[in-house]
C-alpha cells in the first residue's frame, strides 16, 4: 500500500514538472520570460491549475496577455476557496 502511494506521488510529481515545462516552452516562443513569472509557475502544485495555464499559454499572443489571463484565473479560483 505504501509503495503504491509512493508511485502515485512520483507520477503526479512527474506530470506537474512536465506540465510546467510545457507552459514555459510555449511562453518562450513569445519572448524572454521574466523571473517572477517563472517563479510563479514553478510554485504551483495543483495539476488542474497548470492544465488551465497551459491552455492559456497555448492561445496567448504575448507574455503580457498570458500574465493577465493567468492572474484572472488564479484570482477567481482563490476567491472561490
Amino acid at each position: 500500500m505504501i509503495f503504491e502511494e509512493m508511485l502515485r506521488e512520483e507520477k503526479l510529481e512527474g506530470r506537474l514538472e512536465a506540465t510546467k515545462e510545457n507552459i514555459l516552452e510555449l511562453l518562450e516562443d513569445l519572448g524572454e520570460i521574466p523571473d517572477g513569472l517563472r517563479d510563479k509557475i514553478a510554485g504551483l502544485e495543483e495539476l488542474e491549475d497548470l492544465k488551465v495555464l497551459h491552455k492559456i499559454a497555448a492561445s496567448a499572443h504575448s507574455l503580457y496577455a498570458f500574465e493577465e489571463e493567468a492572474e484572472k484565473y488564479l484570482q477567481s479560483k482563490a476567491e472561490k476557496e
